[in-house]
């Protein structure tokens, strides 16, 4: 099995947006397994999680699309693996598509397609290579020859991006032979709750359990959980039982809330009990929910996902969702003209200490600046 690929730094733009670090506006962002992105509207969050999105789709799916023709875009990514530190970069232009690309193992070079060089690991040579515009090298699938493209397919096809201020699932029509074990991937179908719910209780005994209980941690009560056949249909229905109502719940009559969180748990256990390597996305977290299942809900993911083969990025501009989140898993996206700022623990260490002493809640973090200028500018203000 392939360990996760976690990303640890990403260095992103295109003619009108990029985004560089906070203090030390080195062009490069540094990541952790568990990542919360604040910052007020208009900065960039969904746009980076987008960014994210749209890299992993062309590692899945090993071909570049029409969208790459509208503009000019560069990605220059660093993963760690625990065994290999993994570095590619790739280049868009407008019209003409990829115009280069390279990827290094260990700080060793695999690809360089400016040159037309590639490695083939059993030969222990570069061989001379060309390949049309409109495809990644990368997307070359031998493993024999080059197994090191099959860990940035990995992390680009188990990549998911939940919206949670979306549907999440709920009136989607799934049909109840749909989606097998058969090879499917699950990470990107996300509206398909009902097919990876029924794909976990028949894989794991203590499914149904295991999603009750996080669901009473969030304090949604339910006694049970059944998948049937939509009245006369071929179609899939999923409901619950809750604690105090008589009659079933069906998956698309639950409160909004309730269905987001439920859909969430739901593909999360899931990822976690199958122990897929993954990085997950979670767009305007809490969106829906009230403070306190908010919290709740934030709090029990981050343990689940803690010690995890799961890196995390999640993005707010929630006060009550900062406030549920310890600083050191921050990143704060300032806006800069056409920049996008990141500051975080890993480029502005004294700054997060020292908010420490200030006796404030972690909204006030972000309100007052405090992360960019430190306990100058906040006397300053104060004063």
């Amino acid at each position: 099995m392939i360990k996760n690929m976690i990303l640890k730094a990403l260095k992103y733009g295109s003619p009108d947006w990029s985004i560089t670090s906070g203090k030390t506006h080195h062009d490069f962002v540094d990541f952790e397994n568990i990542n919360l992105i604040v910052g007020k509207n208009a900065t960039g969050k969904t746009k980076f999680i987008d960014a994210l999105r749209w890299i992993s789709d062309i590692l899945d799916d090993e071909k570049t699309n029409s969208s790459m023709s509208n503009k000019d875009y560069y990605f220059d990514l660093f993963f760690d693996n625990g065994k290999d530190r993994v570095r590619y970069n790739v280049d868009f232009k407008r019209t003409q598509f990829v115009v280069n690309e390279n990827l290094y193992i260990n700080e060793i070079q695999k690809l360089n397609r400016k040159t037309g060089k590639l490695f083939y690991e059993k030969l222990g040579q570069f061989l001379d290579f060309e390949i049309d515009t409109k495809f990644l090298v990368s997307s070359r699938r031998d493993n024999l020859q080059q197994p090191f493209f099959e860990l940035l397919h990995t992390w680009g096809r188990n990549l998911a991006h939940y919206r949670f201020g979306e549907n999440m699932g709920r009136w989607e029509s799934e049909k109840l032979h749909d989606f097998e074990d058969s090879g499917i991937n699950f990470f990107k179908n996300l509206n398909k709750v009902r097919t990876i719910y029924k794909n976990g209780i028949k894989k794991y005994d203590n499914f149904e359990a295991i999603i009750i209980a996080d669901m009473q941690k969030v304090d949604y009560n339910f006694r049970s959980i059944t998948l049937k056949k939509k009245h006369l249909s071929e179609y899939l229905g999923l409901y619950v039982q809750e604690t105090d109502l008589e009659s079933l719940t069906n998956f698309d009559d639950m409160s909004q809330g309730m269905a987001r969180a439920f859909s969430l748990l739901v593909q999360l256990n899931y990822s976690l009990m199958a122990k897929i390597p993954s990085c997950i996305l979670i767009d305007d977290i809490g969106e829906g929910l009230d403070y306190e299942r908010s919290k709740s809900l934030i709090e029990l993911i981050i343990k689940k996902v803690e010690g995890s083969n799961i890196q995390l990025f999640m993005t707010t501009n929630d006060r009550f969702v900062m406030n549920s989140v310890p600083l050191k898993y921050w990143s704060v996206i300032h806006r800069e003209g056409n920049k996008s700022v990141f500051y975080n623990y890993q480029n502005s260490k004294h700054t997060f200490d020292d908010f420490a002493f200030t006796g404030l809640n972690n909204f006030d973090f972000f309100a007052t600046e405090f992360y960019r200028q430190g306990f100058e500018e906040f006397i300053s203000t104060a004063q």
